[in-house]
Order: structure tokens, then C-alpha cells, then sequence
């Protein structure tokens, strides 16, 4: 019996490393070549950047302060939409929708394209009358997990190239 488990056991961790599946905590990490990585088309202090560089420097990457160290540059350019998603009978807005689009360009060496691409999260958030301290805090709390969700599947893609 003892043995059967161990091949279920088996069995079910080869099932879900075929698949890809990754523990969440599991971090990623771009190709070394492009290290100390520059970051570049963000203003400094902006949310997504700091997200961007702890993400980063969790999974161990050098980060470059300027062009003359850099081994990779990568330009990323967020892009944030909102919209009116739902409306009540009195047609004042319920739901809103939020569309955020990240562009990112990678360079590896530094004026050479490695890869450019693409990624989008849409967020859809409820907000009725009122309770505007909530909706303000809701608002925050959604777009840090956008960054985080962002910055995350920007690593994995940087780590396919």
C-alpha cells in the first residue's frame, strides 16, 4: 500500500510540473546576461517602478543606476484607463472598470531590442454612493494588486527571452 502512494505522490507532482504549475511565493528571474538590468520610462518614485525593483531585487537581480553599467535597459511605459462599467436606476455610475496597459521594450546589450511586448489587467471595482473614504482605500488596494500582478507576469515574460 505504502508503495502505491509513492507512485500516486509521484504521479500527481509530475502532473503538476508538466502542466507549469509554480508555487505563488516561487520567484522567476530575467536571463543573467542582462544584469545590472536598467529601468527606464517610469518617473522615479512612480508605484509600478517600486513594485518593479522589489519584485526584482527579491529574486536576487542587480539593478543599474546608469546607462555605462547597465547590461540590459528595459523601457516600460504604463498606461492606466477608466470607465463607467454599470449604472443604477437613477443612472448614477456603480461599477467602474479599470484598464491597465503595460508596454515594455527589453534591450540586451543596451541598444540592441531583446523583446517588446505587451500586458494588460482589467479590474472591475464597485463603488456606490458614498463611502468615498472606502472607495478611495478600495481604489489603492486594487491598483497595488495590479502592480504586483503586472510586475510579476513582467519577470516571467522577461525570463522567456
Amino acid at each position: 500500500m505504502t508503495m502505491r502512494r509513492y507512485y500516486l505522490l509521484l504521479l500527481a507532482v509530475l502532473l503538476l510540473a508538466g502542466c507549469g504549475f509554480q508555487p505563488r511565493g516561487e520567484v522567476t528571474r530575467p536571463p543573467a546576461a542582462m544584469e545590472p538590468l536598467l529601468l527606464r520610462g517610469l518617473a522615479e518614485h512612480h508605484p509600478f517602478l517600486r513594485e518593479l525593483r522589489r519584485q526584482l531585487e527579491r529574486a536576487g537581480v542587480q539593478l543599474a543606476t546608469s546607462a555605462d553599467e547597465a547590461g540590459g535597459v528595459l523601457r516600460i511605459s504604463l498606461k492606466q484607463e477608466s470607465r463607467i462599467f454599470s449604472v443604477n436606476a437613477n443612472n448614477a455610475a456603480v461599477e467602474y472598470e479599470y484598464l491597465f496597459t503595460l508596454r515594455f521594450d527589453a534591450e540586451q546589450p543596451p541598444g540592441t531590442s531583446a523583446g517588446s511586448g505587451e500586458l494588460q489587467a482589467r479590474r472591475i471595482v464597485y463603488a456606490p454612493g458614498g463611502q468615498l473614504l472606502g472607495r478611495v482605500r478600495e481604489g489603492e488596494m486594487r491598483r497595488r494588486d495590479v502592480y504586483s500582478d503586472l510586475a510579476r507576469r513582467l519577470i516571467r515574460r522577461l525570463a522567456a527571452l
